[in-house]
């Protein structure tokens, strides 16, 4: 994949479609693009977050375990976001993500994200508002 494919999907993902072109391009070039099989755990529940992710392709479950029963809470498709709890809340993983389908996600370090919000508050807003009205709880 190229870059150009890159910012094509960085374009029309929520957070990122408000960062101008440069620094689109940015983040596509200090991003890693990673592949997952079908049943790869890409995040676990409990584990310390260390990067966000855009799913670039593919489709993915998310499970949440309490009391040691992994329950699944929803599906996500291609084009979404995903990580950014553990990584805005500054705490652990607070589901396990699992690769559907083969996968293809740009991996994008907490160091690069911090980076950028502190140039472009307005992206930091735009994350918590999403964690915010998707509902998601915290204990």
């Amino acid at each position: 994949m190229s870059i150009r494919e890159e910012l094509a999907v960085l374009c029309e993902v929520a957070p990122f479609s408000i960062l101008s072109a440069k620094k689109l391009k940015l983040l596509a070039f200090v991003s890693e693009l990673v592949t997952y099989e079908a049943g790869d755990i890409v995040l676990k529940q409990g584990d310390k977050g260390e990067a966000v992710f855009v799913l670039i392709d593919g489709q993915i479950d998310v499970s949440i375990s309490t009391s040691g029963i992994s329950k699944p809470v929803r599906e996500m498709g291609r084009h979404t976001f995903f990580g950014e709890i553990a990584i805005m809340k500054k705490t652990v993983r607070a589901a396990t993500i699992t690769a559907k389908t083969d996968i293809v996600v740009l991996k994008i370090s907490k160091d690069v994200l911090y980076e950028i919000i502190e140039e472009e508050p307005e992206l930091g807003t735009l994350i918590a508002d999403h964690i915010e009205n998707a509902g998601y709880t915290f204990s």
